[in-house]
């Protein structure tokens, strides 16, 4: 199937590899007439940069080095007017900030807005370690201002579907949880647990995980001993499950990222997709319907 136009300059810039930012830097770095000395006054941020929180100890310890041997790799930006944003290199930005520098080694880049937001994005997914909500909101970005499949976001960023699937899916929790998840209050796999629930229980085992430092398989017994008195199948029953069904569970919980239960009787059964709202609703069926 002929995949929809990429935006501008895309196609080139995400790829399969492994490291493209490190060889588009590379191939702009090596030519070594472009580099040029800016004024560290005259540059911004990204501001489409996917990184919301950065580490200051990682920034100090880069400053100190800068202050020792100098920037080694020049950023790389582009220029509006008099000012230039940076596309790729912001940590060192940082850094040099911090280490007094008045200079900044640069290579100008000619780059509209959609290859600018495109170089962020992948630069931060590839090369560094996003929180999972900021992972989720740039691969949210790709999809929204590229309109790619989530498919076709895993293969240029080097995931599987599913993985991409589940992360996206982080930011139908409510904006407190989120903030919670951002700063390591919670874990991803608290998270995909609270998004089983809704409401008063979600918020309810949300502040047990707070204030009781919950692990996550704590977490997961007490939704399952809530699910026994709404009627739902006992985890005693669910232990005696076959191995097989419980192995095709699993993999369709990965594959959708949400709860799915097979309920297998002699040759026949019933396999239940649970969704938790409209939104999840229609990313499930879209995924059913890329299969």
């Amino acid at each position: 199937m002929a995949k929809k136009a990429l935006g501008k300059g895309l196609g080139a810039i995400i790829s399969t590899s492994s490291q493209p930012v490190e060889d588009l830097e590379r191939g702009f770095t090596e030519n070594t007439d472009r580099v040029r000395e800016l004024d560290i006054r005259h540059i911004m941020p990204n501001p489409h940069q996917p990184r919301l929180h950065f580490d200051e100890s990682e920034i100090q310890g880069l400053a100190e080095s800068i202050k020792q041997v100098g920037l080694i790799q020049p950023i790389i930006v582009r220029q509006d007017q008099n000012n230039y944003y940076i596309i790729a290199g912001e940590r060192r930005w940082r850094a040099c900030k911090k280490a007094g520098l008045q200079k900044i080694k640069a290579i100008i880049m000619e780059a509209g807005e959609e290859m600018n937001l495109s170089l962020a994005l992948i630069e931060n997914l590839q090369r560094t370690d996003l929180d999972p909500i900021e992972e989720a909101k740039a691969y949210k970005m790709l999809s929204n201002r590229f309109k790619l499949k989530q498919a076709e976001i895993a293969e240029r960023v080097g995931k599987d579907r599913a993985s991409v699937s589940n992360v996206i899916r982080l930011l139908n929790l409510p904006e407190h949880m989120q903030e919670a998840l951002s700063a390591g209050s919670i874990s991803s796999g608290h998270a995909k647990l609270l998004l089983s629930l809704s409401g008063q229980r979600q918020e309810q085992l949300f502040n047990e995980v707070l204030s009781e430092g919950l692990s996550v398989r704590a977490l997961e017994k007490k939704i399952e001993d809530f699910g026994d008195h709404t009627g739902e199948e006992s985890s005693l029953k669910a232990q005696r499950k076959d191995p097989h069904i419980r192995k095709m569970e699993e993999m369709l919980v990965s594959l959708l990222g949400t709860k799915v239960e097979i309920r297998h009787q002699g040759s026949k059964g019933r396999i239940e997709i649970h969704y938790y709202s409209l939104d999840d609703f229609d990313r499930i069926t879209g995924l059913l319907k890329e299969e």
